[in-house]
């Protein structure tokens, strides 16, 4: 009964973990739309190929952001619910992954805010002419259309990277537990 709650969990996490990296891409996007516009008017409404987003630019850059991670998010998922597996009940299991998860939100944005950082300290008037083949034709602000690029870029190596800090929490969760049954098992059997 436990593997078939567990196989339950799975797949439930699998679709909220979309949802999750869904919203995560639509705020993602509305911060990074809030330092270039153009970043959006200029190259992912012509990327993802809608044109009614010129309408309604916040409303696009949110949808850019929401297909362009839901899919991370199942990606993500499927990784960190084969590790969730390891836990003994679901309900350890739910607690888990969805912690883990959240590492793996908190990695990737602090990720794409260091590149947004990183994106300042390299990117002004005099260095943006490294960065031409970046900037799409039509953008006025080359230096801030760039620096958008340094957080996107970094974003998705934020993605990679709490992937591998999930897993590790992960493994460390079902470490410190076996640990405690173990203490607890011994306390037992001193005590009878």
């Amino acid at each position: 009964m436990r593997k078939i709650q567990k196989i339950g969990v799975y797949f439930l996490m699998l679709i909220l973990s979309a949802v999750v990296a869904g919203i995560y891409g639509m705020l993602h996007d509305q911060i990074s739309y809030t330092f270039s516009e153009e970043y959006f008017t200029q190259f992912k409404f012509k990327q993802f190929g809608i044109p009614w987003a010129y309408e309604a630019p916040r409303l696009g850059a949110a949808y850019v952001g929401a297909i362009a991670t839901w899919w991370m998010g199942i990606l993500v998922s499927i990784v960190l619910g084969f590790f969730g597996f390891m836990f003994h009940s679901p309900r350890q299991m739910v607690r888990s992954l969805s912690k883990s998860f959240l590492v793996v939100i908190v990695v990737a944005l602090l990720t794409g805010f260091a590149g947004l950082a990183l994106g300042y300290y390299q990117v002004n008037e005099q260095t943006v002419s490294q960065y031409i083949q970046w900037i799409r034709p039509g953008v006025s602000d080359p230096v801030q259309f760039v620096r958008v690029g340094f957080m996107h870029n970094a974003s998705y190596l934020g993605g990679l990277t709490g992937l591998l800090s999930g897993i590790v929490y992960l493994v460390i969760s079902k470490l410190r537990y076996n640990k405690l049954n173990l203490q607890d098992a011994q306390k037992t059997r001193v005590s009878a």
